[in-house]
């Protein structure tokens, strides 16, 4: 480990080990392969994640913070090959002009230095034939060429893309249309956008929200479009702080409001719950009156509480978001208002996933990485996949010393039900850091992977990835 990051790890945890970056871009054809690789699975994975090319000693770094690298593993006719880039933002060229970090953490205090790098580290979406890298506090997509993982640039919708677009955008399967939320600090502090498949903004939708609030998620069914209002707070009144603080304020509900697809004059309807926060969510659908949500809660959300007590008995995201999650469903009654949520397993859990066709109209299962509590950081340890019909489970636990990251749901060639297919991962052993690229059947994930790929370099940890089938590529 070098001094530089012996010396961020005093206030980072997520920059050493399995976090920590790595400097060489790579291309590899040839690659170990134990087991045999499905004849039905052809195209690429692709995964984006933090990757800082500079470590910031400043007070305010985060797991987020980190410059965007996508790792990918391309599947031609049992040919594979392994790359990794970092995406080219204008914020990395800054770094590298001046060989240092130059911008300050994401909880940083105000007037700390300059912030707020679009990283494009956190999400990938295709559309209108472009993967897109976002960032989580939005700006604007970065295009990534296939197969190369080249930057392209920066993607605008032809300048109509008007707020940014946030990591986590949804594509309709049946419409094409890309779903994606805008947020800020400033009025209004919410949008909803449709983009076209064609390469247009189609609508901005602004959403009243009483302030700016936390936002990272938003879900889609057939008829609506889901938003939140969590009672998370900035504070930047906490004794001896020298970050940017939050607190979930359990006194306030949480809201979930739904925007009519087919009327967006109409406005935002809110239903009331209780108080939460949630990173991710699974799934969505409309069952007669009723909207469903599927996704991770999170009860105790900060490190600190509104009473100002510290709760430091589970591992925290990125220093100061409390990881509690558990997998959760609430119903919406759009007839009477009625909301009707329950906890579906109390296993903690995190970066659920869906076969992506069912995303919006009622997938039955959902694929999620189990977390362990007794970590400082959030380390997967085994996959779950939830029957959301029959309430039923199965586990595909790792290996001793080894650490799964969010696996997303390939269909194999001629799928004929919404399970037909592989789930699709990077698992890391801690005890020599090397990385394998995982293949396991959807509908049998006891049974272990098919097929096992030995990587040439290790793959730090990552956020969220995505399948694309051959027919993608060029």
């Amino acid at each position: 480990m070098s001094e530089a990051v012996r010396a961020l790890e005093t206030i980072s945890p997520y920059v050493a080990g399995l976090y920590a970056p790595v400097m060489e871009e790579l291309t590899a054809t040839d690659l170990t392969v134990l087991g045999e690789l499905p004849s039905d699975l052809n195209g690429m994975f692709v995964h984006n994640g933090a990757n800082p090319r500079f470590l910031n000693h400043e007070v305010g770094y985060s797991w987020f913070d980190g410059d965007g690298m996508v790792h990918s593993i391309q599947l031609d006719d049992g040919t594979i090959v392994f790359r990794n880039r970092w995406i080219r933002t204008a914020g990395l060229a800054e770094d590298i002009a001046a060989g240092r970090a130059t911008y300050v953490g994401s909880l940083a205090q105000p007037r700390a230095g300059k912030r707020h790098k679009n990283v494009a580290n956190t999400d990938l979406v295709y559309h209108g034939g472009r993967l897109l890298a976002l960032w989580w506090e939005g700006g604007l997509p970065h295009e990534v060429a296939l197969p190369n993982l080249n930057t392209v640039g920066t993607f605008s919708y032809g300048e109509t893309l008007k707020a940014g677009l946030t990591s986590h955008a949804k594509v309709d399967p049946k419409t094409g249309e890309l779903i994606f939320i805008s947020w800020g600090t400033r009025a209004p502090f919410l949008q909803v956008g449709f983009a076209a498949d064609h390469g247009r903004i189609l609508h901005h939708v602004p959403v009243d929200l009483p302030g700016p609030r936390v936002q990272h998620d938003v879900g889609m069914s057939d008829r609506y479009v889901c938003v939140f209002d969590f009672p998370m707070d900035l504070d930047f009144k906490r004794a001896g702080q020298k970050s940017v603080g939050f607190v979930l304020n359990d006194e306030r509900a949480a809201r979930i409001g739904l925007l009519n697809r087919q009327d967006l004059s109409k406005p935002v309807r809110w239903f009331e719950a209780k108080p939460c926060f949630m990173w991710h969510l699974s799934s969505a659908w409309d069952e007669g009156d009723e909207f469903v949500l599927v996704g991770v809660r999170v009860e105790g959300a900060t490190r600190v509480d509104k009473r100002g007590r510290i709760h430091d008995d589970l591992p925290l995201v990125d220093g100061e978001h409390r990881f509690d999650s558990h997998p959760y469903m609430w119903r919406l009654n759009t007839r009477t208002g009625a909301v009707v949520e329950r906890q579906l397993d109390d296993a903690y859990v995190e970066f659920p996933r869906v076969n992506d066709d069912y995303i919006c109209s009622g997938a039955r299962y959902s694929y999620m990485t189990a977390i362990p509590t007794d970590e400082p950081t959030l380390k997967g340890t085994a996959l779950i996949k939830y029957d959301l019909q029959t309430g039923k489970k199965q586990t595909l636990r790792f290996p001793q010393h080894c650490v799964g990251y969010e696996a997303s749901f390939a269909p194999r060639a001629g799928a004929r039900g919404e399970d037909d297919g592989y789930l699709l991962n990077f698992v890391t052993n801690e005890s020599d850091l090397t990385s394998e690229f995982w293949i396991t059947r959807a509908q049998d994930i006891e049974a272990g992977p098919v097929a096992r790929v030995k990587l040439p370099q290790r793959v730090p940890a990552k956020f969220h990835g995505r399948w694309l089938p051959a027919n993608l590529l060029g």
